[in-house]
């Protein structure tokens, strides 16, 4: 039941031919209903041939009667505006609106798909006095698509001034007696339809999660992320400072889940990810974003995995111990004078693991993020045991005075010192790094394999 407090309002969903009891009385306060005209209307839902706008929470319509577009996107308020209505009537999508329906869309092609039809019932609600004391809404929609597909649902919207004790209960009771169910708030076109599919927030995931939700939930995350800030670019200043995080974040993401992972997809979407990082051009407005919007917009549905019909806990758990056995694998047998590409390969497992750890933390909690906090500071100390490219050392010395000659072959010398120094250190503090983390290493603790629902084998 929703109890009204004063200013607020009661929101009913009804049966469409349900019939409602009598509302006034002394119970409900209202002595009497007085109608206005009923209103008649229908609006045209565009979107895409897989319904990719209203799957993820937006709806875009045209109103027949006065050929003005609105766009409702209440879940991603803000950037955007939960309604947004044209402030005319245009033929073509107006400009602003198609801007921020780009990531959403990501080239699919737009048209008609829908036809809603309302029929809108208002009543004010009056006191013996005839005083108005509230207002009635009484809406009936009718969706159908081009196949000939119908689905109907009624809406009821009761405001109330002031109310008084036990008004809201009766009120909500006469409803319930013609099998309303009082909601907060209405739900979706996209819900009705049952498309929304992405409109709402995934809930935490637990150890017991299967691992084909927990990479999707990974990927919707991300993706959400990247989406909101594009609109933010989009509807603001246009900086893609955000973006460029984002981008740095999923190949991050990416790197703790390439042993879950199709080796192809994920090389592939590293690839398309490096590739959007480096544009010169605001990333909001290239065609490598919208990939990698689509991409990731894919796996959240459809996760590319080497594994399946797992339980999360233990897939990450053995994940986890797998890449702490080739961390130190890689660690223990560094010596100051191994090849530049075997620290590189040290640093690549470390930050491996550390993402890993990372991803883990929503799903272990405390363990995983004593496990991070004890490989950070192996990952940093590893950093530091690079050396730089030498294209990004090399200078023109041409035009050089002996004096800065000089100068430029000293910084290179320390430099060059630096980097030793570093991997001396690292090779000496490696056994202290491994008993810090031998005992932070996660164990699984519930089944392998997905359990099958009660009654079934």
């Amino acid at each position: 039941m929703t109890v009204a407090e004063p200013g607020e309002v009661l929101r009913f969903d009804l049966p469409p031919t349900a019939a409602v009891a009598n509302l006034t009385g002394p119970a409900t306060g209202f002595h009497r209903l007085v109608a206005r005209p009923p209103v008649e209307s229908s609006a045209t839902v565009i979107d895409t041939a897989d319904h990719r706008l209203l799957d993820w929470g937006v709806e875009l319509s045209r109103v027949v009667e006065t050929g003005t577009w609105v766009l409702r996107a209440p879940r991603w308020s803000p950037p955007l505006a939960a309604e947004t209505v044209s402030p005319q009537a245009e033929d073509d999508l107006p400009p602003e609106l198609a801007d921020v329906l780009v990531p959403f869309r990501r080239g699919g092609i737009l048209g008609p798909k829908l036809r809603v039809e309302t029929l809108s019932r208002s009543f004010s609600l009056l006191a013996a006095d005839d005083a108005p004391i509230g207002d009635l809404t009484d809406q009936r929609h009718r969706v159908s698509n081009h196949s000939g597909q119908v689905v109907s649902y009624r809406d009821v919207t009761v405001r109330v001034l002031t109310p008084n004790p036990g008004q809201a209960q009766a009120i909500a009771a006469a409803f319930t007696a013609g099998d309303a169910a009082a909601v907060d708030e209405f739900a979706t076109l996209a819900t009705r339809l049952g498309l929304a599919g992405h409109g709402h927030r995934r809930s935490a995931l637990s150890a017991r999660a299967s691992i084909e939700d927990f990479v999707a939930a990974q990927f919707e995350s991300r993706w959400r992320r990247l989406l909101l800030a594009d609109l933010y670019a989009r509807t603001g200043l246009g900086d893609d400072a955000a973006l460029r995080e984002g981008v740095l974040a999923l190949r991050v993401e990416l790197s703790g889940l390439e042993g879950l992972l199709e080796p192809n997809w994920a090389q592939a979407t590293e690839q398309l990810a490096a590739i959007a990082a480096e544009s010169a051009r605001p990333l909001q407005h290239t065609e490598r974003w919208l990939r990698l919007l689509d991409v990731l917009a894919q796996a959240s549905s459809a996760p590319p995995l080497t594994v399946a019909g797992r339980v999360t806990g233990p897939v990450l758990a053995q994940e986890l111990e797998a890449v702490m056995q080739t961390l130190f694998d890689q660690c223990r047998t560094l010596e100051p004078y191994s090849s530049d590409a075997r620290w590189a390969r040290a640093l690549q497992v470390a930050n491996r693991a550390v993402a890993l750890s990372t991803l883990a933390r929503d799903v272990f909690g405390k363990p995983a993020k004593q496990l991070r906090r004890h490989l950070e500071p192996v990952a940093q100390a590893l950093e530091s045991t690079l050396r730089p490219d030498s294209a990004a050392l090399s200078r023109d010395l041409h035009n050089l005075s002996t004096a800065e000659v000089f100068e430029a072959g000293r910084a290179y010398e320390r430099t060059m010192l630096s980097v030793d120094y570093a991997r001396e250190t690292f090779v000496r503090e490696w056994p202290g790094h491994w008993d810090g983390l031998r005992g932070r290493i996660i164990r699984p603790r519930v089944p392998h394999s997905a359990q099958a629902p009660q009654g079934q084998p």
